[in-house]
Formats: structure tokens, sequence, C-alpha cells
């Protein structure tokens, strides 16, 4: 990834808009990717002639780099003031080409998509800050202007305002006396002292672009450096390298720039003439096959006039680079004298300061202002003095590098001389012929591949196709003669055994043994019996076969052929095939519908018969006990209430559960609790309710429907579901991995079974045995989530009305004694709101959304004690409840009381008492008996205990 994120850090820095692409890269780059088992493990960027004139100047409808646009749309207002930045069209490095604005580039976005890259690179905070402060420098430097006056008889330069150098020596840190004179003042240093020598206008703006240019320099071939140190690879491993260099260019003003790119791609095209053209005739002659050499194109006189000792055109620019006296006029001069009569070279017919060059690609005129300047390109050893200075750390160490490198030049220069001469530091020009020698040598160590990109128009336009300038893009790479000397040849190459597999002939045919003088000779016999007319448009070499691109068109329209009529056989056996299928499968399905229609028909007649015959059963029932329902009642005068309240409990009963074991202890209790009545005291009585606003916090998460059951029972229990909910069949149903007994879970289950569908239960015992179920929830609780799963599961589609109506009765009060765990409560919550027996899906919604709220503030849910018989009362009626509450100075209320927020202080804030209030309590009087509970109890935990 951060070989892939140095990209765009470098395409930001190094690439700008030209009149010809708005994303032109001005500078060349060669990356080597190491490999080390098929994974990429490190890279290597090596970075070639970055165009520093540009940050300087920029044609007509041209930009500067990318990276200054996109810092001043991207930074934040605060940075900006930092830096003292304004728009893009108030500096005069970035205004000079019109328009700051590319179509369809969002520069802001850019900006931000680079501070991502920085962080992937691991650039620090202050590195950011470092750069930026460079950036912003190089805008304020552009800004700079000078105006001239007399003194001592001679014209000098002063800058017109200090604003500006105050503020380009306050963002690098270094002293803006020294900034100052450094860009007005030329030192020469002696032997005793330094001469300080005034500029005039021209040579200040010079010495000011000098400091532009060098200080982005600079700080590109850091950032060049600071990638390859992250990812440079750690141990010798193969590589794939990729060349992406720049194009010819032919541009309105040509420069020394121009120059040197244009001799890059003369070079570049003489190494792709070599490895097209040479290597092709080089192969025919290993191959043993007659061929006649085609000429082509060598452009090797265009590269020995620009580059040729003593008098190629820059050895002439690096020998009137040392010479103090020398001008662009002297180096065209000499150029002129030499080149007059090479017949690549031009001469102006009019006094003009421009010479032209006919390279491969076309002919292009350079103009000669500052070829000496920009060739010689020294920072002066006191600009260093001043930036090595600085108290940023990143500017103090280019300078330093810079330095450092300078010095070590000098002193190989000394060391290689043998004679005492003075120090010539290396040009541009030399710097970068022996970076191209470099990468040359370099691409002869590998295999290369050429990519040649071509535009499609000059107007950066899509859609639009210019077959003009196509073509001479095509003539000028060298693409045409590729073409012509692969036509003139034998384009095609096979190996034996493939051309023999793809057109099998005669006995050589696919599937059959190659014969014994081997696949050379079957190929002799193809050529020799199939196409002895057209010799000439095939060779046989040493492993392969040479063809003619008419001969392997006509062998691929022949075998085409033969494909095609295959795939029409195969076609119409395929489809027969189907079709036979095809009417099986239809005739199957007309003798089904037969079979299932006769079935439908008969079934049909068979409900009549079978109802009519129920119908006349039942009549003959009726009769029958209403026989014997007179003749009990005329025996005993009335019928007897025992016998009703066995027929109603027995409508209850799906299946005999009277066999279940019941604990001795419950026993005991039920028979005691038989012949018990409830006092009056303890009957509950209607009321009206009082008005109650609705709580607009319970209402039905939004993702409920996301939690169907199904999916919980899948995922936490032993068993999925009941194979025939309300059938009373036993099944284990106990959580995955549960941490206790499984026995007294299958208990459990079986008192639910009990509960639900005993005949017998009733009054006082159908709430003792209900409240025997809750306690075990409450004294296990983790076994709470399983009864109520399993009082879902025999609820679910039970075809019994009364037996359902009592396990929602069960589950309704299980509700109101412990809430089920936050894993699941989601999950009956669903349940209820779908399958809820009447009226009670709003109790059972209530509880579950009151006890989900108590949950998420991290209040304990759960009862001590089970359900009173109010709370039973008020379940099976599916009503409110609501306590009489007394305060000590004698006034009294009537208060609704919730189950899930039945605590003292839901009792104090109904009463009107402010919430934040602590230090009371609620006491609870039974005849002459008190008691009271602690702020945190249930209030009907308090009755139940009194029960």
């Amino acid at each position: 990834r951060q070989i892939l994120e140095a990209t765009p850090l470098l395409e930001s820095f190094g690439n700008a808009k030209t009149v010809r692409n708005d994303n032109s890269s001005r500078f060349g780059k060669f990356v080597e990717i190491f490999l080390e088992d098929g994974l990429i493990c490190g890279a290597i960027t090596s970075q070639y002639l970055l165009e520093k004139s540009r940050v300087v100047f920029q044609a007509q409808s041209e930009r500067n780099y990318h990276i200054f646009y996109e810092m001043l749309a991207g930074l934040p207002s605060q940075q900006r003031q930092r830096y003292f930045l304004q728009g893009a069209e108030t500096y005069y490095y970035l205004n000079q080409g019109g328009n700051c604005e590319i179509p369809g580039k969002d520069d802001a976005e850019d900006f931000r998509r680079l501070l991502n890259t920085m962080e992937v690179l691991n650039f620090s905070v202050d590195e950011q800050n470092s750069i930026f402060r460079i950036l912003s420098s190089v805008l304020h430097l552009g800004n700079v202007y000078f105006e001239k006056y007399e003194t001592d008889c001679q014209e000098v330069a002063t800058v017109v305002s200090a604003t500006e150098i105050r503020t380009v020596a306050e963002l690098l840190q270094v002293s803006p006396e020294g900034l100052q004179k450094a860009i007005t003042f030329k030192v020469t240093e002696t032997q005793r002292e330094k001469i300080f020598t005034p500029l005039t206008v021209e040579s200040a703006v010079d010495a000011r672009d000098a400091i532009a240019k060098t200080l982005y320099s600079l700080l590109f071939a850091w950032l060049t450096d600071r990638i390859n140190k992250l990812v440079y690879p750690r141990q010798e491993a193969l590589s794939i390298a990729i060349l992406d260099i720049y194009g010819f260019e032919d541009l309105n003003f040509n420069s020394f720039e121009q120059l040197c790119i244009n001799y890059a791609n003369e070079y570049l095209q003489f190494f792709f003439n070599r490895i097209v053209f040479q290597e092709e005739q080089e192969e025919y002659i290993r191959e043993q096959i007659e061929w006649k050499e085609i000429p082509f194109s060598d452009n090797q006189p265009c590269i020995d006039l620009i580059s040729q000792k003593p008098y190629g055109i820059l050895r002439i620019l690096d020998d009137q680079s040392c010479f103090p006296q020398a001008t662009d006029h002297t180096f065209l001069q000499k150029c002129h004298y030499h080149h007059g009569t090479n017949p690549l070279y031009t001469k102006p017919k009019m006094p003009l300061p421009e010479f032209t060059i006919k390279h491969y690609a076309g002919k292009v005129t350079y103009q000669v202002h500052k070829f000496l300047d920009k060739n010689y390109d020294q920072v002066r050893q006191d600009v260093l003095d001043l930036f090595i200075s600085s108290r940023t750390k990143v500017v103090a160490n280019l300078f330093f590098g810079h330095a450092q490198v300078m010095a070590r030049q000098r002193s190989l220069m000394r060391r290689s001389s043998t004679r005492t001469r003075r120090y010539k530091a290396p040009t541009v020009a030399a710097r970068f012929q022996q970076s191209l020698l470099e990468l040359v040598e370099r691409m002869e160590r590998c295999n290369p591949f050429f990519v040649r990109c071509i535009k499609p128009n000059n107007k950066k336009e899509p859609g639009l196709f210019e077959a003009d300038v196509v073509r001479s893009q095509l003539r000028y790479s060298g693409i045409l003669e590729t073409i012509r000397i692969r036509k003139e040849g034998y384009p095609i190459r096979i190996p034996f055994l493939v051309f023999i597999d793809r057109c099998p002939v005669g006995g050589c045919r696919l599937g059959t043994a190659i014969p014994a003088r081997g696949p050379y000779r079957a190929c002799g016999c193809f050529g020799g019996s199939v196409w002895a007319g057209v010799h000439p448009q095939w060779e046989l070499g040493t492993p392969r076969l040479f063809l003619k691109e008419q001969l392997y068109q006509a062998l691929e329209s022949k075998r085409c052929r033969a494909h095609h009529l295959a795939a029409l056989t195969l076609q119409r056996y395929a489809r027969t095939f189907f079709i036979k299928r095809r009417f099986r499968s239809l005739r199957r399905k007309i003798v089904l519908l037969q079979s299932r229609a006769r079935g439908y028909l008969a079934r049909q007649r068979y409900r009549r018969m079978r109802h009519t015959l129920i119908k006349f059963r039942s009549l003959v029932h009726i009769y029958v006990n209403r026989r014997r329902y007179l003749k009990v009642r005329n025996q005993h005068g009335k019928c007897p209430i025992p016998v009703l309240r066995r027929q109603e409990l027995t409508r209850r009963e799906v299946v005999d559960v009277t066999h279940l074991e019941i604990p001795a202890e419950l026993m005991g209790l039920l028979e005691a609790a038989a012949g018990e009545r409830v006092p009056p005291r303890h009957r509950s009585q209607p009321l009206v309710p009082p008005p109650t606003a609705p709580d607009p916090q319970l209402t039905l998460p939004l993702d409920i429907n996301d939690y169907p059951m199904a999916k919980y029972v899948r995922g936490h229990f032993q068993v999925r579901w009941a194979p025939r909910p309300g059938s009373g069949e036993l099944f284990p149903m106990s959580f995955l991995g549960s941490p206790w007994h499984p026995g007294r879970g299958g208990a459990v289950r079986f008192r639910i079974l009990r509960f639900m569908g005993d005949p017998g239960l009733g009054g006082p015992q159908e709430t003792l045995f209900g409240n025997y179920i809750v306690q075990k929830g409450l004294s296990v609780p983790g076994l709470r989530d399983e009864l109520l799963a399993q009082a879902a599961n025999q609820v679910w589609r039970n075809t019994n009305v009364n037996n359902e109506e009592r396990g929602w009765l069960l589950l309704a009060t299980c509700l109101s004694a412990f809430p089920p765990s936050a894993a699941f409560d989601k999950y009956l919550l669903k349940f209820v709101s779908d399958y809820a027996f009447a009226g009670y899906k709003p109790v059972c919604q209530r509880k579950l959304m009151q006890a989900m709220a108590r949950s998420q503030l991290g209040a304990a849910a759960a009862r001590t004690f089970p359900p009173s018989l109010l709370e039973w009362t008020a379940n099976r009626r599916q009503a409110s409840m609501a306590l009489d509450l007394h305060c000590f100075n004698g006034e009294g209320s009537m208060v609704l009381v919730r189950v899930a927020c039945a605590h003292p202080q839901c009792l104090a804030v109904g009463r009107g008492l402010a919430e934040g209030w602590r230090g009371w309590s609620v006491a609870m009087k039974a005849g002459a008996q008190w008691a009271e509970l602690a702020g945190h109890d249930y209030v009907l935990d308090l009755v139940s205990d009194l029960e």
C-alpha cells in the first residue's frame, strides 16, 4: 500500500497542466519493484530532470505544479493564516498562465487525499508543516518585486516592499537581512574578505528565481529519498522496473528543458530500434531462415549532433558555462559554426536567438534564452550558509545535504585531476547525460517491453479521434516501421507441436502419435503437401514454424469453418436430447396432474360424506346427553357444581398430563389449598381507572423484525423447536453449554405442561402451581430464559383455546416476576407482538418494554417473591393495578402500580415529589402488623411476602 500511495504524492509535486495534457509528468520516473516469493517486498524510485523552470514561469494556458493549487484549496483557514496564504490568482508564480483551475479536477479533494497519503507514508506532523512552509515561502518569493536606482554611476536593484522578505524569512526561519542580501548582492570571497557587489534588477530577479527553484527541487529530491527509505527492499530479490518518462515535446516556446527531454526521447528511440529491429533480424539468423535485411531509420546522427564530444550541442553548452564572459549569443554562434552544414541542424534565416534540430519525430526550434543560466544551476555559497543556519530542521537538512554533495564532487574532481586546476561544478546537461546513460545500462540488463501512449487529439477532449495526429505519432515513434518489418518477415511463430495440435492434416491428426521422425518432419509434410504452391508464405525454423499473416489467416479461416460444422453437429444432437427430455418431463407432469385431480375429487367426496356423518352423530349425542342431564336433575334437584367444574376444566386438556410427577412439597400445598376459599378482605375490586398519560418511551424497537424467535432457538437451544406445538410432547430445550443440571430444567418443563393441561387445577391451586413455577425461575436465574421459551413454545399455534389462554397467563405472570436476558428480550418481544392471545398482547408488550428500558439504565429487574393474588387477577383480566397510598400527614390517594416500575420511588414521583429526593420510605400496614422496605425493593414483593 505504501508503494501505491507514493505515486499520487509524486504526481502532486511533479505533474502540471500543459497545453497538451492536464496532468503532464514534468520529470522522469524509474520505479523498480522487487518481488520475493511472488510478493512485493520493496521498491526504489529514481527521478530524472525535474522541470525546475516551471516553478517560476508558465506559458499561457499552463499551470504550475499541482501541489501549490491543492494546498491553497485544501488548507484550513487557520493554517492559511499561519502561512500568510491567499488565493492562487494573487501569486506571480501561479497566475502567469491565466486560469488557475482545471475542469473536472477538485484540488481540495486531492489535497485531502494527499494528507491521507502522507499519513500512510509515516510523515510526521512537523514534517508536513515544514513541507507547507517551504511551499508557502516559494509562493511569497515570487511576489518579491524590485526597482532600480542609480548609485555610483550604476543601476542597482532594491526591494520595493520588505513585507514579503520578512514573510519568507519567518516561514523558513532565517535572517530577513541575510535573505535580502542574498537576492540583491553577489558575494565574492577573497583570501582576506568578502566583497558584496550589488545586482541589477534583472540579476536580482534571476537570484530570486534561483532560490525558489532550488528550494522546490531539493524538497522534491528529499520526498523521493524519504519514500525510498521507507519501502527500500531488505535484501536482494528479482525486480520489475517501470520507466515513466516524458514524451517528445514541441511547444510554442522550447527552451533548455525541451532540448534535454527530446534528447532523452532520441536516445530511448535508438534503444527501441536496436531492441526491436536488430533482434528481429538476429532471430531469423538463429532460426536458420533465409532473410534479406530490411533498412530502418537510424537516429544515431541526431544523438551525435546533440551529445557527441567535443562539439555536440550539449558539449558546447558545458564549455560555455565555464567562461564568465560567455553568453547565450556566444553559445549560439559556436553551434552555428560547428553544425551549420549538418543536415539535421538548421540556422534561422533571420538573426534570431534560436536554432532548429530535425529529430526522429520532426523538426523542433529551440530558443536559447537563458540556456547558460539553466545549465549552470549552482547555489551560491552565501545562499547555502544562509539556509543551513535555518531554525527549521527540514530546511537546514536540505541545504546541508546539498552542500555535502557539492563538497564530495569537489574532492572527487581534485582527486581525479593530475594537476592543480580550478574546480568546475558539473552542469545540468552533464548530470542529465550521465543519468540517461546509467538508465539505459540498467534497461539493457533487463528484458524490456515497450508501451506506446498515443494521444487521440491535441485538444484534450474525450471521444475525439484525429487521424493525422495519430498517424504522425505512429510514424515518428517507429510503430509503422515495426509493422513493416514484421509484415515483410514472418510475424506468426508457432511451435511445431502447437501447430500440429491446432491444424491436424493427413496422418498428423489430433490424438494420434507424432511420426517417428518428429514434429519437424510432420510440419514439413504439411507444407509440402497442402501449401506447396505458396512456399514463400512459410519457413521451418529450429523449434518453430514461421508463417506469413496471409497464410495464417487462411489456416485460421479453415479451422474456424471446421469448428463451426462441429458446433452445428453438436447443437443438433443437443437440441434433440433436450426436446426428448422436455417431452418426457411434460408427459410425467400431465400424468401427475391427472392423478392429483382424481385424488382431489375423491377427497372432496369423502369430506362431504364425513361431515354429514358427524352432524348425524352430534345430533345423536345431544339427544343422549339431554336425556342423561334431565335424569340427573330430576334425581338431585340441581346439577352438582363439581361435575360442571370438572367439565369446564376438562376442556383445557390437550393430552393426558395427569401422569406427570409432582414434587411431594407441591402436592401437599395443592391438597391444603383444595378446600381453601379466598376471604373477602383478600378479594380485589374493579375500579374506574384514573386518567394517565401514555409513556412515549415505550415504543417497539425499530429493528424488531430482525429478531424472529426461530433464529434465537436455532442458535441457543439443543433442539430447534417443538415438533408439534401444544401437543405436550417432551423434548430437551436446554441452552447449549448450559452450566446447570439439565434434569432440573426438564422437571420444570413437566410442571409447565401440567399447569397448562391439568383439568384439576383451579382457583387457589392454579395460583399456587403458577407461583411454584415462577419461584423456580427466581431461584435459578439461568432457568428464566428457558421457562419463557418453553411457555412460548406451548402457546405457539396451539389449537386448544383454553389451553393456550392458560399458557399466556403463565407467560405474563413470569414476566411480572423476572425479565428475559438482554440476548433474549427482543426475540420474545417479536414473538409476543406476532402471536399473543387476545388481550395478552399489550400486557406482555408493556411488561417487556418496561423491563428493557430498566435494563438499559442498569437497574435490577428481578423480583424476590412470586406475584401476589392482585397480580394474578390483573393478568387474568388484562387490567392495571391500583393501591391505596396514605401519607402520615393524613393525605391519601390511589396510585396505579406497574409491575416493572412498582418501586417506592415511582410511588413518590406519582405523589408529586421531585425525582431527586431521597430519605423517604414506604411502609405497609396489614391489620396491626407494619412492614417497611428499603428504597430499592419492589412494593408488590412486600404484598407477596405478607400473603
